[in-house]
């Protein structure tokens, strides 16, 4: 039975390379979700009670359950 040949060294730097791709990339949606749900809080400061408010609450409800929370723990394990 023949051995199986190691990786070539091309393969193995373009995954790395995909990996810190990946890594910027979860990083970016991020940081771009927390500025999204500063801004709507800003929002919600200065929003008097009514349906305005609500839609806005409704929102930041949506943008926090949409969070990447299972991205991070994948970058924190995938760390060049």
């Amino acid at each position: 039975m023949p051995k199986s040949k190691p990786p070539r060294r091309r393969k193995i730097r373009r995954g790395n390379e995909l990996r810190a791709l990946m890594l910027e990339g979860v990083r970016s949606a991020l940081a771009l979700n927390d500025a999204v749900l500063a801004k709507i809080d800003e929002l919600l400061s200065r929003t008097p009670p009514g349906r305005q408010r609500t839609e806005l609450l409704t929102l930041r409800a949506e943008m926090k359950s949409h969070r990447p929370g299972l991205l991070e723990s994948r970058s924190d394990a995938m760390t060049p």
